[in-house]
Formats: C-alpha cells, structure tokens, sequence
C-alpha cells in the first residue's frame, strides 16, 4: 500500500543517512542553544535556495501566457512569481527556485537520498509527517532554538496565543522543524449545499408534478425508530409501507413524506422549511425520504430546472466532487448516533478522540462496519447516491456535470445535493458565463450524539478548518548569513504585513475600502486590477489566479484568512455562511471544548523510530478502504471480510502506535 511504502522509504533512508559519509543528519543538525551564533550547517552565503512544491505550484511562474502587472513589469515563464519577487525586495533577501519535482512527496523520496543538502528550504503538500521524521533525526532546523524576540518573534507571539497549534506541531523529541499552513481555524470547511427550488417544487406544490413513471426498489428500512425512535412515526417507515411489493413510486413516496410532515410538524408554514432555512429540522431519515421523492421525479425536476422535461433525466439525489472524495460519504455517519470518522480534515486523518479522549481508530469500529455500512449500502442500492462515486478509475468531475449541466445541449444528469466546499459549489459554471443560482446551503440534519456529549438532537458537522500537513522547513545545511534570512522569510508570514499579503496579495492588488465578512469582520478587499486579470485568466476564480500566476495564498507556514474566499462567494455563498453562523452549527475545534468528542487530532504523529518500526509490521490503510466501498456498492464483498482484512493487518497493534506516539505530544 502506498501508505506503507513511503513510511518503508522514510525508515530505511532515515537509518541510511544516520551513517552516511561526508556528513549525516547530526553533523548538520542546528546544535541547541545555537540561535545566538547562527553556525548552523555549512551553507551559509548566497540565495535562499527552494525546493518546494504544492498541487504541481512552483514559486517560479509557469504559464503560457505571460502577465503584465500594474506597473507595466511583464511576469514570463521561468520568472518568480510576483509575490515572490516582492518579498525578495521586502526582505532584501534573494531567491533560487530548484525545485526539482512534481509533488512534495517525490522531492522528500529524492532529496534524503542526499541528506537534503540541495536546498535550504523543502516542502510542500501531505509531507508534515516527512519533515517531523528527518527533523529529529537531525536533518532539517529545530526552529525551536530560534523562536524567540531576537529571530522569530512574530512566530514567537502566535504561538504563545496558540498552544494548541504548538502542540501539533510538535514532534516526539519536543522539536518543531516545519512551519505548516494553518487553513482558516474556528470555520466551516464545507457545508451540504442543495437545489432549494427542488424542494419547494416537490413538496410546496409550487409547481404542478409532471407524469412520472420511475419507480424505486425499498432497501433502507430507517434509522431513528424502535429505541432510537425521535418521533412518533417515522418518514421511512410510511414510504416502505406505501410501496407495492418492495417498489416505491413517485406518487406514493410524495404522498407518504406529504403526511407525515403535516402530521409531525403542524407548525410548519410550509412542508419545505422542515428542510430549509435557519429553522430547518429535519434528521437523516427525513433528508433520506426526500432524496427518494427527489430520485422518483426526473420529469417534474428536468423541467423546474430547464423549463421542459428532459427525455431520460437521470436525478442523483446526492453525489460527491470526484471520486477521490468518496469518503465524504463516510462523513454521513455523523448522523447516525454521532459516530465520529475524521480527527482531522484529512481522508487519513481516521483517528479521533472519544468522549472519554481515548484516540479511536473510526473506520474498524465495531459501530461503523456493523450499525452503520449496511446502511450506506441500502441508500446506495436504492440509487440515491451516485453509481459511480467510488469507482477511483473515473476522474470526472460531478459537481460540473450534476449541477453544471442545467443549460448545455444534450445534457440529461442533474444532480440534487452535495458536501463541498460553499463558494465553488455556489458558483459552478453552467457555461455561456452564466453560473448556477440555484445551489444554497442547507443546514445538516440533526442528529444525536453520544451520552454526556450534548443534550437532545444538534446541528453538528465534523468538516472544519484544520492545520494541514502541509508546510515548509529549512534543510539544517542552512547556517549564518543565509539561516537568518531564511529565519527572517519563516517569521515574516507571521507579521501583520507579510500575512496580509501571503493572504490578500501585495499592496497594489488591494482596494482602499474594506470587505466586510462573515460577522461583520473586515477584510482587505481584492481591487479592481486583481479582479479583472482573475476573470480574465482563471474565469473568476480568484484563488486559483493568486497562486497559479501571482504566487500568494499557497500552503507554506501561515495561517490562512477567510477573509479572502468569502469575498469571492457568491449571494447563495454568502447566504449559506451566515446560515450555518446563524444556527450555531456546532463542528469539531482545537480549542477547549465540554467533551473531548469535539477536539481535533494534530495533522499527523510524530513516530520515533520504534514506533515507526511497529506500524511498518503491520498492513492497515488502502486495502480495507477498498473492501469498505466494494461492501457498499457490490454483492462480493462482506462486512466480516473487512473484519478480517483489520485483523490480518494487525489493527490493535497499529492503534497502540498512534495511542503511544500522540501520548508523547499531548501531555
């Protein structure tokens, strides 16, 4: 598994370079109490030289077609990127860009072949893990001996203002050697996004239903019932009731759902605010329910959204961006008793804290493969998911095609709901420069978390904003001259000025009035320059344009404002930040909560080498994620295979590693 590979490679160089000749980790290792003299390693003059790379992003400019900034400086290939030329003058410092690959991971496999002696800064996407395991062995600076008034002293106050970022940062030996890209702490990642109009149409009776024919097979038999029961009756169960012979048809399901929410909700104005609105109360049965209705109309739904009925309209109540999101689905068993997945906003990050703040491996518990898979299994099978949402081989985006297809000739799929990210998902192009306006958040379902946790059923989503394991750190061949500069860049991102501009770009991209945010907190705004050449360039899309031709907002040590994308969100956008605000959604956090239950995990563990010896013996990662989603969407696979692809893997001892290796970081 690739997983395993990689964490093969870092323990077998890490051990080779403890004996390399010529000059190991340990010679070149910043000696403790060094901050003063700034001996360091042997590098000392010259320019800072950088291998460093994020999403195939360089700090070199690669485009085709070359920018012309504000002041008539023409920016071509091969030149730095305009944000990198700036801070060059800012700093009075000067760059190299040797970046030597195409991702992070790459440029880690290659570089320790030679102990990381080619450049003065590495770094880039998911190595956070790499640059903790080659910093205690003595390869890359302990930014600890610096972070203090005399070098880091920007750096120094935040983390005096954020001890637990402090924490999870650190490494088993007590080392910090990585800055990492703190992405917006304390927001909302993303948020369940819907075609609100769909809703109204098929239960407000906005809209006269068109003749339907298609028909559902029932394999989803609810979940809040029995001793789990909320209500009286139960949306699920009525519809189940309602089909003929295990089959649910359009009028049956509509007219089920239609009952059951006037005889539940009496108070309700109209039946579509159990599910919009900041008043909006529906469970995960309920949301269930409505997919079915929602699934069951391609005719009434193709022609709300293009004003005449698509032949062979194929609706998908619920899909994901691509394939590689697919474990969002597992997101989904956040609703069902409150069983946590991810510690961290990261597809591997599967280890969280329980209410009793024991670390828990999600995807082998007992209550995920027994309780809840069969249940994505039967949502699955009853086509409210999108078929081929798990199949990794397919590199289609959906979101264009479920929610982008609204006005292209010949297009039959639209897609009804999604979990995504709010201003690329509230403005997905429909070509023509027209862009969807009917996609707006809609709060979570309520759901039950466990005893002590919180009292009755809450708005709650585990997806929020986290320290990546992404980040920069500076090769310990680093000394004197050359150390402090690199240190000065490290600790500039943490300043009020270099922050902004890491965030919001260089003085002259940004407008003299401010933008007002989520919260009323202001912002500097994007100004009319920046605006015009990001349409121009990245069809709208300012994030895209800032790093890809100007060189800020990338995931290097800083913490990232969201005081930028939301002033590139749309209305809908705006509308779903301050509905999520607005209702308290509660999410998981760094800072001290009531119950453990809500504590994010640090990005990644930092193993000694024992421990990484421990985990190699084991096989826990790829392979049983696979059997997870060959379970939900086929017949050939079992829960009591993915039981016992845990065991032959060794699964309690990979769980007493991580148990052991975050006990080192968290006293």
């Amino acid at each position: 598994m690739k997983k395993q590979v990689v964490m093969a490679l870092v323990l077998c160089v890490t051990m080779a370079l403890s004996v390399f000749a010529g000059g190991g980790g340990q010679q070149g290792k910043a000696p403790s109490g060094g901050a003063k003299s700034l001996t360091g390693g042997p590098d000392t003059t010259g320019p800072i030289k950088v291998n460093y790379v994020a999403e195939t992003r360089q700090l070199k400019y690669t485009q085709a077609s070359p920018l012309t900034m504000p002041d008539g400086t023409t920016i071509k290939t091969g030149d730095l990127k305009p944000f990198w030329q700036w801070v060059e003058k800012e700093l009075n410092i000067e760059f190299d860009d040797v970046t030597s690959q195409s991702t992070a991971s790459a440029i880690i496999q290659t570089e320790s072949a030679t102990g990381f002696k080619d450049a003065n800064i590495y770094g880039g996407n998911s190595v956070a893990a790499d640059l903790m395991t080659y910093g205690s062995q003595g390869y890359f600076i302990n930014l600890n001996d610096y972070i203090n008034d005399e070098y880091m002293p920007n750096f120094k106050k935040y983390l005096e203002r954020n001890g637990n970022i402090k924490s999870a940062i650190t490494a088993y030996d007590g080392g910090i050697y990585f800055l990492p890209y703190i992405a917006e702490v304390g927001y909302y990642a993303r948020a369940f996004m819907c075609r609100q109009s769909w809703v109204t149409a098929l239960l407000d009776g906005r809209v006269t239903p068109e003749a339907e024919t298609k028909t559902l097979p029932v394999s989803y038999q609810g979940f809040w019932k029995g001793a789990n029961a909320r209500n009286s009756t139960n949306a699920v169960t009525l519809q189940n009731a309602a089909a003929a012979n295990g089959t649910l048809t359009f009028s049956a399901a509509r007219t089920a759902l239609l009952n059951y929410i006037k005889a539940t909700y009496p108070s309700l104005q109209k039946p579509s605010d159990l599910y919009l609105g900041s008043k909006a109360q529906y469970d995960i049965d309920e949301l269930i329910a409505l997919w079915r209705l929602v699934r069951l109309a391609p005719n009434t739904l193709s022609k709300v959204t293009t004003g005449k009925v698509v032949p062979n309209a194929d609706i998908i109540p619920y899909f994901f961006r691509q394939t590689s999101y697919r474990e969002d689905l597992l997101r989904l068993a956040n609703y069902f008793n409150g069983q946590r997945v991810f510690g961290s906003d990261s597809y591997d990050a599967r280890f969280y804290l329980d209410q009793k703040g024991v670390l828990q491996y999600s995807y082998s518990e007992s209550n995920l493969l027994d309780n809840v898979l069969p249940l994505f299994k039967a949502i699955f099978n009853e086509g409210l998911i999108a078929p081929d949402f798990a199949t990794i081989s397919i590199k289609d985006n959906f979101r264009n095609i479920y929610f982008g297809g609204d006005i292209r000739a010949g297009s039959n799929k639209f897609g009804f709901m999604t979990f995504d990210f709010i201003p690329s998902t509230t403005s997905v192009s429909l070509g023509s420069g027209k862009v969807q306006t009917d996609v707006e958040g809609i709060l979570p379902p309520l759901t039950k978390l466990p005893n002590g946790v919180t009292n009755g059923f809450v708005h709650y989503v585990e997806n929020t904003r986290v320290i990546k394991p992404d980040g920069w750190a500076i090769s310990a061949v680093t000394g004197g001259e050359k150390l402090r500069q690199t240190l000065k860049l490290f600790d500039f991102m943490f300043s009020e000025r270099g922050s902004t501009a890491q965030n919001f770009g260089m003085p002259e991209m940004i407008d003299a009035q401010k933008y007002i945010g989520s919260g009323g907190v202001a912002y500097p705004k994007m100004n009319k320059w920046f605006n015009d050449q990001a349409a121009t360039f990245s069809n709208g899309d300012g994030a895209l344009f800032s790093r890809n031709f100007l060189g800020f907002n990338f995931p290097i040590g800083y913490e990232k404002s969201i005081g930028f994308e939301q002033q590139f969100t749309t209305a809908e956008g705006e509308r779903t930040w301050k509905l999520y605000d607005d209702a308290k959604v509660i999410s998981s956090t760094y800072n001290k909560t009531t119950s453990p239950y809500f504590s994010l995990v640090p990005p990644v563990f930092s193993l000694t080498e024992q421990l990484q010896r421990q985990v190699l013996d084991t096989n826990i990662g790829s392979t049983q994620v696979d059997l997870i989603f060959s379970y939900i969407t086929t017949n050939t696979t079992g829960i009591d295979q993915i039981k016992q692809a845990y065991a032959s893997g060794k699964i309690d001892a990979y769980i007493q590693a991580y148990r052991d290796a975050y006990a080192l970081v968290s006293k």
